[in-house]
């Protein structure tokens, strides 16, 4: 009977019935014997629905406090510390708090449930104060000991609020000090869902931690990371070709014979994953060969995409030549160029002879 008030309860709290909740855990104290567990049920449910009340704040500490905790288990006795602190916390006494959700950890260190709130509660901290970096340092350290003890993908949060303090660090690396310093297990397969940012990240300042865990999804999931990592190569490869020009014009001076430009951190993962997995990515090569060659656009499709693009300039620019007022609404010298360009990429053939028909009198091009 006792699990069936506790479990109504609990319903009722998630539904936002709080006086519902309060209201039924009452009639347990009905009931001839109640066990330790439902007990502990009964206290917790009754903790969090104060927590939800700002007013209530305070009945709800007292109601912890006053608890002989004597006669529960370690893992009950650290939920017990972590509800303590996180209602210290919104009744902003940081440093009581601070030793609640330690007392917490310490009395269960294999309980993630304490290590999370620890580290929302120094996550919390940081926020308030960006600049000192203590906070983001404790609270990717309790972050990823949630992660590693939990097994369970709401995990993904705290690895998603690691990656954001990551990019939060100083000047002297404290916050990825931390992160290197953890030496526990690492849930590789909740970091799956974040490879875009973990790519996104290899130019950061917390590119050695991205590629850290990067190089650990290459080896362990390789399918999950090849696609991915395979297109953010070639776009950077083409990030890199046109600011090569520009970089070569300016530090030409500068440049000296026989220093050797550094390799990107997203050249270096491509290799290493071929090596580790030497036939998979040839065939996951062969299937994307495969598409590209299968959904390659036939010439008309082609020609319409040429076109299509050409259009929407040409009105891009009449509406800009019509906002400002501009009274000459001949062709601009740059529609003249994209339509000479895709005539000259055309194929010899009728759809060729049929474009030059229709745009070879404008301006007399030559195509």
């Amino acid at each position: 009977m006792a699990w069936i008030i506790n479990r109504f309860a609990h319903v009722a709290r998630l539904h936002g019935l709080v006086d519902v909740c309060i209201s039924s855990l009452t009639r347990i104290y009905t009931l001839p014997n109640i066990e330790i567990q439902e007990a502990f049920l009964k206290l917790r449910e009754q903790a969090k629905c104060y927590y939800r009340r700002p007013q209530e704040l305070q009945s709800g500490l007292d109601v912890i406090s006053n608890t002989n905790l004597m006669y529960f288990s370690r893992g009950q006795k650290a939920e017990f510390f972590t509800l303590k602190g996180q209602f210290l916390a919104k009744l902003d006494k940081l440093d009581d708090a601070n030793h609640a959700f330690a007392t917490g950890a310490q009395l269960e260190l294999n309980s993630p449930k304490a290590w999370a709130a620890w580290g929302r509660y120094n996550d919390e901290c940081f926020c308030r104060n960006i600049p000192d970096t203590t906070g983001a340092v404790n609270a990717i350290s309790c972050y990823m000991q949630a992660a590693g003890l939990s097994k369970r993908p709401r995990v993904r949060r705290f690895l998603a609020r690691t990656l954001w303090l990551l990019s939060q660090d100083n000047a002297n690396g404290s916050v990825c000090a931390a992160f290197d310093a953890y030496t526990g297990e690492m849930p590789t397969w909740y970091w799956i869902a974040l490879v875009p940012q973990l790519l996104a990240g290899l130019d950061a300042s917390y590119s050695r931690q991205s590629q850290q865990i990067l190089l650990r999804i290459a080896k362990q999931y390789p399918q999950a990371l090849y696609y991915a990592l395979r297109t953010a190569r070639e776009e950077s490869l083409i990030q890199r070709r046109q600011q090569t020009p520009a970089a070569e014009s300016s530090t030409a001076d500068a440049a000296t014979a026989g220093q050797g430009q550094p390799v990107p951190a997203i050249d270096e993962l491509m290799p290493k994953l071929k090596t580790a997995h030497p036939l998979l990515t040839l065939s996951m090569e062969a299937m994307i060969d495969q598409i590209v060659h299968r959904l390659k656009p036939c010439p008309e499709e082609d020609i319409y995409r040429l076109v299509h693009a050409l259009l929407s300039d040409g009105l891009q620019q009449l509406h800009q030549h019509v906002s400002q007022g501009k009274t000459d609404l001949g062709i601009i010298d740059a529609i003249v160029s994209n339509t000479c360009r895709v005539g000259l990429s055309l194929p010899s053939g009728a759809i060729k002879t049929r474009f030059e028909a229709d745009f070879g009198s404008v301006r007399n091009m030559d195509l």
